[in-house]
């Protein structure tokens, strides 16, 4: 299935959705815009058709969100990623609060260990006491890794520690890493 072009080129903003050269989804969220609920050029056909994974990603450096995308348009599959930026968003996403009422649950999260006014940690035991993310694997990413936070998030459910790498090839391998974690169980 062919995208047309001027969808593959469609860059999304805060607030809005866009569609990547692979069909991918991007929902940037910020604290004032809600984001649109189908990618313009995206029909309901395609998403019946099509199996789309949701990642839901809490990060606050946009660097890593833009090779994060890369990262994962190597990878052949369709993913619909939703980027909150800061830990209030997140909390407000995990509660079901506000613009985030009716979010859908996403099949895999992703959150920074190192995020301003709440942690990582925070935002990991608030999903672990939300019945509705019951059985969603989620990950860690971090520029840092000790044996105190290995330690902590095993007993918090973290599937996956993930460093981030500070080279661009490293960086592209984390698509991999998630691509196996979403698509593998689906499959069976």
């Amino acid at each position: 299935m062919s995208i047309p072009p001027k969808i593959g080129r469609r860059i999304a903003s805060k607030g809005q959705a866009g569609v990547a050269a692979n069909g991918a989804t991007i929902k940037l969220w910020n604290d004032k815009k809600r984001p649109a609920k189908v990618a313009a050029g995206v029909s309901l056909k395609h998403a019946s058709v099509v199996s789309v994974v949701r990642i839901l990603v809490v990060e606050d450096n946009a660097s890593d969100i833009f090779l994060l995308q890369r990262a994962l348009n190597q990878q052949d599959f369709r993913f619909e990623l939703v980027h909150l930026l800061n830990g209030s968003e997140a909390l407000a996403f995990i509660r079901r609060q506000g613009i985030h009422a009716d979010a859908a649950v996403p099949n895999l999260i992703l959150v920074d260990l190192n995020l301003a006014k709440y942690t990582g940690a925070d935002i990991l035991r608030e999903i672990r006491g939300a019945s509705h993310f019951s059985g969603v694997p989620v990950c860690v990413w971090s520029s840092s890794r000790s044996r105190r936070d290995e330690a902590l998030l095993k007993e918090l459910g973290v599937v996956q520690f993930i460093t981030k790498p500070s080279g661009l090839d490293q960086f592209m391998e984390i698509g991999k890493i998630i691509k196996d974690l979403v698509v593998a169980p689906r499959a069976g």
